[in-house]
Order: C-alpha cells, then sequence, then structure tokens
C-alpha cells in the first residue's frame, strides 16, 4: 500500500497525471485518506466494507424521499415509526407482516408485558400468536 501511494504521489509530483482528471482526483483522495483506506492492512478483524451501514442509510434516505408525500406531520411520524419496526424487525431476522400482524392479534398481552414483544424477542412469542 505504500507503494501504490508513493507512485502517486510521484505521477502527481511528476505531472504524468492531471490533478484534475479523474485518476488524479483518485489519487488525491486515496493519499488524503490512506490512514483510514489501509487501516484494514493494521486492524485485525478490521472490515473490509461498509455495506450493511450503507443498507441501514438508504432506508433513512428512502424515508425522506418519501416525506414529502405525507399530507400531514402526523402522517410522516406514523411512518417513521413503521419503518424504524420494519427496519428493526429485518435487523433481527423477523418477517415485518407476521410481527406487526401478531402484535395487533395479541394486543392485550403486548400492553400487558411491552418488553417481551419487542422484535428482537419476537420469535420467543411465536407460540403466543393468536
Amino acid at each position: 500500500m505504500v507503494k501504490i501511494r508513493d507512485w502517486g504521489q510521484r505521477q502527481l509530483d511528476e505531472e504524468a497525471v492531471e490533478d484534475n482528471s479523474g485518476l488524479g482526483k483518485a489519487i488525491r483522495y486515496f493519499i488524503k485518506h490512506y490512514e483510514g483506506l489501509t487501516c484494514f492492512c493494521r486492524v485485525e478483524g478490521a472490515k473490509l466494507d461498509n455495506n450493511l451501514m450503507e443498507a441501514q442509510l438508504k432506508v433513512i434516505a428512502l424515508g425522506r424521499k418519501n416525506a414529502y408525500f405525507y399530507k400531514t406531520l402526523a402522517g410522516a411520524s406514523i411512518s417513521d415509526i413503521i419503518t424504524s419496526v420494519v427496519a428493526t424487525c429485518v435487523r433481527a431476522q423477523i418477517n415485518p407482516f407476521d410481527y406487526l400482524n401478531a402484535i395487533q392479534r395479541n394486543q392485550e398481552h403486548v400492553k400487558a408485558n411491552p418488553q417481551v414483544w419487542l422484535p428482537w424477542n419476537f420469535h420467543l412469542n411465536s407460540q403466543m400468536i393468536a
């Protein structure tokens, strides 16, 4: 990685690559962010990608885009809650449709003991589904 960084710096210094070209911008980015981009070489177990975080951010971006179409602030607020619950279900590997149906069917149980009915505890409650 050091050799690649040094090669890139030489290309820029010798003006073999134009600063504003795609390659020049990529080399500058690599040099500027070298420590973070090469962290996986020094830190055992460091992730090589951030796909999980990008997927989570996509849910937020999609919600913001859809917010333009809500008629009221209350509707937007309810949608935020439902989106959060669905995303939590997906992360906990629970079917959101089954989960939301079980919550509705077992309202009294949920009100009596809500912490037991959180999405990550749902599989424990599957025998209680009406």
